[in-house]
């Protein structure tokens, strides 16, 4: 990772979580890639590319995490960041678990649907690949603390969504692995939403 914003340690930490995706990657079907260079290049350089619209710190949801992108390589980078990474895929979550503990993250893994969790209390939520932000940020509302975020990578072709809970802040456009653009919401009250009876 040349011109990498992490230190050395951060890199050496990326590294192992790669080489863990890529020896798991065939058994749970994690992905098609079997070079590191390419996976970097594809998956590590562009979540990297999210740093300068991410919050340093508080609870972070990374929403169908799958072999943990955006949400570990965002965690490496900002260890002060505590995970949240949410897959229904059982044995995917038992991997997720697996690399937390391998590389001593701070995180928690839920082997189940978003909508059917009770708040998590989240302060930037996340998500690999983002097709429709207007849909997820409607799933995040329900978990969100005061002052949420959202930091989404989505096409680069791709407008603002316009939703009533959340205001579009700032963007940056991003030629790393795909072109893509990453989009910053917050929530638009001050006060929390995270009203889940189960709060």
């Amino acid at each position: 990772m040349t011109n990498s914003p992490i230190s050395l340690q951060q890199q050496e930490t990326m590294h192992g979580y790669v080489e863990e995706v890529l020896r798991f990657r065939k058994v749970l079907n994690l992905t098609s890639i079997s070079k590191p260079d390419v996976f970097e290049r594809r998956f590590i350089t562009p979540t990297l590319a999210m740093m300068p619209l991410m919050p340093k710190q508080g609870r972070l949801l990374d929403i169908g995490s799958g072999m943990g992108v955006p949400g570990i390589p965002l965690m490496i980078a900002f260890p002060d960041l505590y995970g949240v990474l949410v897959e229904r895929r059982k044995k995917r979550a038992e991997f997720l678990r697996h690399v937390i503990r391998l590389f001593h993250l701070q995180g928690t893994v839920y082997d189940a649907d978003i909508r059917h969790l009770p708040c998590l209390h989240i302060d930037v939520f996340t998500a690999r690949a983002v097709i429709k932000p207007e849909s997820l940020l409607k799933m995040c509302k329900p978990h969100a603390n005061a002052l949420a975020c959202a930091v989404l990578p989505v096409a680069q072709n791709t407008g603002f969504s316009r939703h009533s809970d959340w205001n579009p802040v700032s963007r940056i456009m991003v030629d790393a692995g795909e072109k893509q653009q990453i989009q910053r919401y917050e929530l638009r009250s001050i006060k929390s939403l995270c009203l889940h009876p189960f709060c």
